[in-house]
């Protein structure tokens, strides 16, 4: 895919037409901008997003047509570190890692139709995500067709543009895999991935321990903690070779963030179970003998603490947590009554608010989300979709050899499992608009990132094998 994206007026085009095109975009940036300052300057932060936003949108555009793969690997860092977010005038706000992610999109998207060339890399995973996709998109119709007449959709002045920010929200998040694997196809660019995560989220864990405020610069949410300790979990015990000094700050990373996120804050169950799932899945896919210890272990363990285990559940049990299923059995009965295509993007919640307003909260349950917005199609979808990502890991890690794209393809593999797991806990692969909001997406994204590396490590696999076939044939 590299220089897939090139500039459509370079094509057959004459250095006057260059010349007037490049003029004009400094010329519109610069009479935007002049705008923006403007109106922030005299306190219209609405109006000003009517200048800010195109011109952050003519910026990636620029950028990404001269440089697209750079362009891409911006992901991880606009995800992680969020030195600020674009307000809406409302509780949400917009990621940077949401425009890049659309943006990189659109100008991918548009110079395939341009051209009437659609390629993407070849994954068993493409096929179901664009049908999830177009299930969201019939679903997003469907619920405003046949939404319940009751509902007075007056007392909802901002649901119209809630379900479309919602919806964009979920084509981000297969779009950001999408990009990633399609244009981060070399080892260089993966490595630079993965220790991304793990150098980051080192500081992360450090200013979570040692309490630092950082005035939400980094994006400290959501799974940050598998997507921490997992890569720095697999690399030692896969790879070969490690230097001392790495190994060293490998162990003290995980301990150090497996006490923050366990013993620190116990009760946020959602914030430390999957990174133990991961990392037991992990060594399962390694060495089932290992992974028979591990759990025996673990049933000891859990034995010789049955009493602090009792103690937390009981805790749990009086703050509330019992709740969960009151949640879940309200969402049932809406889902009764719209199950093959759901309630749309968002959907349920105007039917909270009109059949169960003194109960109307989240799910904080993706697998419900999934159902009652985009009803059984949309979990067809979605199941087919993970199993077939599931397969493809799992088929990588006996492919790959033993080095980096071995560990990545057990990180992403493993990742996406105890995600899957999370997914039970609350909206951490797809943010729900009325919980996380559309701003959730900037740490849902790293699930998704990662996924997107299965569909790099196969391209480069692949290019790998027809070498070795070419120069068998020679």
């Amino acid at each position: 895919m590299k220089n897939f994206i090139q500039p459509w007026y370079r094509q057959g085009s004459e250095e006057t037409r260059r010349i007037v095109l490049r003029a004009g975009i400094v010329l519109l940036a610069v009479i935007l901008s002049i705008g923006a300052g403007i109106t922030i300057g005299s306190g219209r932060m609405l109006l000003a997003l009517v200048f800010g936003l195109p011109t952050l949108a003519l910026l990636v555009w620029v950028l990404a047509t001269y440089k697209f793969e750079l362009m891409v690997l911006a992901l991880p860092i606009t995800a992680l570190i969020a030195p600020i977010d674009i307000p809406t005038g409302t509780y949400s706000k917009i990621p940077i890692a949401l425009l890049v992610t659309l943006g990189l999109c659109a100008v991918w998207f548009t110079t395939m139709m341009v051209r009437k060339e659609w390629k993407f890399s070849p994954s068993r995973m493409n096929r179901p995500a664009f049908f999830f996709c177009a299930a969201c998109l019939v679903s997003y119709g469907w619920s405003s067709i046949w939404r319940d007449p009751i509902i007075n959709m007056s007392l909802f002045s901002s649901f119209a543009i809630v379900q479309v920010a919602s919806l964009l929200t979920f084509y981000a998040s297969f779009g950001a895999a999408l990009l990633i694997g399609n244009f981060a196809q070399s080892e260089k660019r993966l490595k630079y991935i993965f220790w991304a995560f793990i150098f980051v989220g080192a500081i992360m864990t450090v200013t979570e321990l040692l309490k630092i405020e950082t005035q939400g610069l980094l994006n400290i949410n959501g799974l940050w903690g598998l997507w921490v300790v997992l890569p720095s979990f697999c690399y030692l015990i896969l790879q070969r070779n490690v230097s001392w000094h790495t190994r060293v700050f490998l162990i003290t990373l995980i301990a150090a963030n497996l006490y923050q996120t366990i013993i620190v804050n116990l009760q946020w169950k959602s914030g430390w179970i999957p990174t133990l799932v991961g990392m037991y899945v992990a060594v399962l896919f390694r060495s089932k003998k290992w992974f028979a210890i591990l759990l025996i272990a673990t049933v000891i363990g859990a034995y010789v603490g049955r009493a602090e285990i009792a103690q937390i559940t009981q805790a749990e049990e009086e703050e509330g947590a019992d709740q969960r299923l009151g949640m879940w059995e309200i969402n049932l009965r809406v889902i009764g009554d719209h199950w093959l295509f759901g309630t749309g993007p968002a959907g349920y919640a105007v039917y909270y608010m009109t059949y169960y307003p003194e109960d109307a909260r989240s799910t904080h349950n993706n697998y419900l989300d999934i159902v009652a917005q985009f009803g059984i199609i949309g979990m067809i979808a979605w199941l087919w979709f993970v199993i077939a990502s599931l397969i493809e890991g799992i088929r990588l890690i006996k492919e790959a050899p033993p080095g980096f794209l071995q560990v990545l393809a057990y990180t992403a593999t493993s990742g996406w499992i105890a995600g899957q797991a999370s997914m039970i806990l609350g909206d951490w692969i797809l943010p729900f608009a009325y919980n996380q909001t559309v701003t959730g997406f900037k740490f849902t994204v790293y699930s998704w990132i990662f996924l997107g590396t299965l569909i790099a490590i196969r391209a480069i696999l692949s290019s790998r094998q027809a070498l070795s076939a070419n120069e068998q044939r020679i």
